[in-house]
């Protein structure tokens, strides 16, 4: 049986009786990165699957349009982005490691593709280092969280 004594306001931090031992928890403080970033990655996913479903758009002078719409692609862009955009909202470390699979298996695939040039390829090429950044924030938080619960005055401290 869990007991929470005390809980501290900053939110990351707080102290538990677990089974007879007082136990110092502490929430990931990189959460909120991690979210941030699968966030952009999932809506840079949505606007490369709209551009591969034949949307265009005008950004002053500039005209935006993938220049041969593959709709398979949109559609495997579309998976991945609410793969991403569903991790972004729960933080669930587990669905944020699918979806980061999945990116990066839609990156190397868009990018092997020879079908895919100018503005196609230029996303993939921007999603690369979104992708870089996701895993690097997804092993911070991995690395926060293992163990979760710690003893209040161990060596770690």
């Amino acid at each position: 049986m869990e007991a929470v004594y005390e809980s501290f306001g900053d939110g990351l931090t707080s102290i538990r009786f677990v089974n007879g031992q007082l136990l110092v928890s502490e929430v990931r403080r990189s959460l909120p990165l991690l979210r941030a970033a699968l966030l952009v990655d999932g809506l840079v996913f949505l606007v490369a699957a709209a551009f591969n479903f034949g949307a265009r758009t005008s950004v002053g002078a500039a005209h935006l349009e993938f220049g041969v719409p593959i709709w398979q692609a949109g559609l495997g862009e579309a998976v991945i982005s609410v793969a991403l955009l569903i991790a972004a909202t729960t933080g669930r470390m587990t669905v944020s490691w699918v979806a980061l699979v999945m990116s990066g298996l839609g990156i190397v695939f868009g990018l092997s593709s020879r079908r895919v040039e100018g503005a196609a390829r230029d996303i993939h090429v921007i999603l690369v280092p979104i992708a870089i950044i996701v895993l690097g924030l997804l092993i911070w938080a991995t690395k926060q969280d293992w163990p979760r619960l710690r003893p209040p005055f161990s060596s770690r401290n």
